[in-house]
């Protein structure tokens, strides 16, 4: 599967949408839709089984003045390319974690360059069947009234939403290192360390976003709605947010060798 993405996009997005359609081979409404997404990009337009067709359509994205990306299925981040962080300690110059397979890892604050903060969403669904009693008018009048009810079973079902918040930290090319909200011990905070796990990784963050200035933050991924605008109507956030990541990090990537 080769993903086609649009990027940085402009104002005139009725134009936009136009050009869209061209390049694509769709429908101007449908190219409308995508386009009117708030925000510039990066939003996925398609979805190919043949790299040289995806290529192909991105060659002609570019012709009509898109910026463009495409995104191979094995070029998807996932959880084995990752550092899932345990414990972790800001130093004077270094940030030191201890990865959950118990592995140390080092890195200067100055070689951080990309942070993405996120949130990763999921529901649970639970059945349960419990007894009640329900009138019967058949037994009433048989019983002369005695009995009015009959004891049935009813199976109810609840979601619930479960959100976990996460921070990845991309420092060139090695092994992004992921701090989740549920996971982190936070210990190491010492007299900084809050009541709550929400304040204590909010507390994380804006100590990575101190001690890394020249580093780019980016948090689009935190509502679902901004996952859902980066993926579009083809994919699910809740089963697709790695694709979301990857390519948001692809688009980051991209500005940040354009602005040297």
């Amino acid at each position: 599967m080769y993903i086609v993405a649009i990027d940085n996009l402009g104002e005139n997005r009725e134009v936009l949408a136009r050009a869209l359609s061209a390049a694509l081979g769709t429908t101007v409404y449908d190219a409308l839709v995508r386009v009117r997404v708030p925000g510039k990009g990066p939003f996925i337009v398609a979805v190919y089984n043949e790299k040289n067709i995806a290529f192909e359509r991105a060659e002609k994205l570019g012709a009509a003045g898109f910026q463009h990306l495409v995104l191979g299925q094995d070029e998807v981040e996932t959880d084995e390319m990752r550092t899932i962080v345990r414990r972790f300690l800001f130093s004077e110059s270094e940030l030191e974690v201890e990865a959950r397979t118990g592995d140390p890892v080092r890195i200067k604050f100055a070689l951080i360059d990309i942070i993405i903060r996120g949130t990763r969403i999921a529901h649970t669904t639970e059945t349960e069947t419990v007894k009640d009693r329900k009138f019967d008018a058949g037994r009433a009048v048989l019983s002369g009234g005695l009995m009015t009810t009959k004891s049935v079973k009813i199976t109810q079902q609840s979601t619930t939403e479960l959100r976990d918040g996460f921070i990845q930290v991309y420092s060139g090319n090695r092994r992004p290192l992921v701090f989740l909200e549920s996971a982190l011990l936070y210990d190491s905070l010492g007299a900084a360390i809050q009541p709550t796990r929400a304040a204590n990784f909010a507390c994380v963050l804006a100590e990575l976003k101190r001690r890394c200035p020249g580093a780019v933050y980016d948090d689009r991924l935190v509502p679902k709605a901004g996952q859902s605008q980066l993926l579009g109507p083809m994919f699910d956030p809740e089963k697709n947010l790695n694709l979301a990541v990857s390519l948001l990090l692809r688009s980051l990537r991209y500005e940040k060798s354009e602005e040297t």
